[in-house]
């Protein structure tokens, strides 16, 4: 499949082989995996390969996991260590046969590296490589070096730092072996699993370091494609702004600038709706490079209208598909029908939407969450809110893919209302509320203490089935369809006005949402 015609790369995690209690076979491959793609919009998966220099699947130059291990401690890594030998036994191995499965049902497979891993693995696990174990002196931070503790410094310190060459070297040929021992369209390097590869004073003056790196793949992916006809594409998974890449050690820009990359997977997913990600698709023009807006169910976006505003708003910004985390065990009709409407441009612009504002304490600084905050800007939520002078208050932007005054004018729209979800709101605390200058009638407000809901997985059956979940607050509800709403950047002002009641805790303002109905 040409690349151009990739509207959606799906991350596949490599679940079958990690999270799997009984027998994995072809057949399962092709019942649990394969089967759920046909009629999606998805072209491409990024399969992945393992975590921690430990691998999970056929390689010769890595080490495979639970290699070395007579008994393990949980079910789930016994199984994946059989699993991971019966199907060598069987089919070559699982790289072999989910890339001949996937190439049968039409879909390229680009095997994903995961560049850094910081989860919280004991150290003597089967799944905390012995590369780790055996070169100590190779990590971001240093044998007997004392790390305070929760900080981000501490969150990255497990993880291998791109310095040494040591550790460049290995991964390199565990990349190479990636695409050339396997018939693949390409390979995907997950710089968001986990975004921190140098000490952070050191990441941006190393950047050069990760360049070269980049440098030596794209040369014998080259040198490889040309042996076999094909092109082999290069697929980046980055953090959501330019600068915030540059800063940790990763220059995007000269990456496509060069020719380096084919594709840029522009951010985690964590803050899609404040992301400039048009800045990705400026830098990209004049070039080859493809850039792709990037979704993470576990933010949480599963709800429908809520994909659809994010779909909307990369589109307008000018990508050239959609690339998807942890949404790879979502159920076929759930993609056939989803994804389908997100990529059909002409049905989405009268979808329903709901727009929101992105979160900064949704990431700690704990291990692998905290490798996430070190790579984000931050977001405009929370807010503490307290009183000002009237004029001031919390200045806030919505951008907004819909042309909502068109569709007023044509008749097209239903309403539009918004929603402000808050901690700690008194009966009688009133707010100042004005959309681009506008003022939004507080006698029209409807207050819930409800709270607010979400679709997130249940876990009953792993990433597929969905439930609400609820967060408890205060709801102010306005009815803004009369006010004008821009396609582009909206100005959200929020002032606070105490009542007379005492206030125990800060007021905050927790939720932001703009609700879009058509018809």
């Amino acid at each position: 499949m040409s690349r151009k015609n990739r509207m959606i790369i799906s991350n596949d995690d490599g679940w079958i082989m990690g999270n799997m209690t009984s027998e994995v076979t072809p057949e399962t491959i092709t019942e649990l995996m394969i089967d759920t793609y046909p009629g999606s919009p998805i072209g491409g998966v990024s399969w992945c390969v393992g975590n921690s220099e430990t691998y999970e699947y056929e390689t010769e130059v890595g080490e495979r996991t639970g290699d070395g291990y007579e008994h393990f401690k949980d079910e789930r890594t016994y199984w994946l260590h059989k699993n991971l030998y019966s199907l060598i036994e069987s089919s070559g191995g699982p790289l072999t046969e989910i890339t001949r499965q996937f190439h049968e049902a039409g879909i390229d497979v680009l095997p994903s590296m995961r560049m850094n891993s910081h989860y919280d693995v004991a150290y003597d696990a089967p799944g905390h490589g012995k590369f780790r174990r055996e070169h100590r002196e190779w990590l971001i931070g240093q044998p007997n070096e004392y790390i305070p503790r929760p900080t981000l410094e501490f969150a990255i310190a497990r993880g291998v730092d791109y310095k040494f060459p040591g550790v460049r070297g290995h991964l390199l040929e565990v990349i190479f072996e990636l695409f050339e021992k396997f018939d693949v369209a390409g390979v995907e390097l997950d710089y968001f699993r986990h975004p921190a590869f140098f000490r952070v004073e050191e990441a941006y003056s190393n950047r050069y370091l990760m360049t070269d790196f980049i440098r030596r793949i794209r040369q014998r992916m080259d040198e490889v494609g040309e042996e076999r006809g094909k092109h082999l594409d290069l697929l980046v998974r980055v953090p959501p702004t330019l600068y915030d890449s540059k800063r940790i050690g990763l220059d995007v820009e000269t990456w496509i600038t060069e020719g380096l990359v084919d594709i840029v997977a522009a951010g985690g997913g964590f803050m899609p709706f404040e992301q400039s990600i048009r800045e990705f698709v400026e830098v990209a023009e004049g070039t080859d490079c493809l850039i792709y807006g990037s979704f993470e169910a576990l933010r949480w976006a599963l709800d429908e209208e809520l994909l659809y505003a994010l779909a909307a708003r990369f589109w307008d910004a000018g990508v050239d598909g959609f690339y998807l985390f942890n949404y790879f065990n979502a159920p076929n009709e759930w993609k056939r029908r989803v994804l389908g409407n997100m990529v059909d441009r002409e049905k989405l612009g009268r979808l329903n939407k709901r727009y929101e504002l992105d979160h900064s304490d949704r990431s700690g600084k704990e291990y692998h969450s905290g490798a996430f905050r070190y790579a984000l800007p931050w977001a405009s939520l929370p807010v503490f809110m307290e009183e000002t002078q009237p004029g001031g208050g919390s200045s806030l932007t919505l951008d907004i893919a819909d042309d909502v005054e068109t569709a007023k004018a044509d008749g097209g729209l239903g309403s539009c209302t918004l929603d402000l979800g808050f901690d700690n709101l008194n009966e009688d605390d009133e707010l100042d509320v004005r959309i681009n200058g506008e003022a939004v009638a507080w006698s029209s407000m409807e207050r819930s203490e409800d709270g607010w809901g979400y679709t997130a997985f249940d876990g009953v059956v792993y990433h597929t089935t969905m439930s609400e979940r609820r967060v408890e607050g205060t709801v102010i509800r306005f009815d803004v369809t009369g006010l004008p709403i821009r396609k582009g950047e909206n100005e959200l002002l929020v002032r606070l006005i105490k009542g007379a009641g005492p206030h125990f805790e800060a007021v905050k303002l927790t939720e932001v949402r703009l609700h879009i109905n058509y018809g």
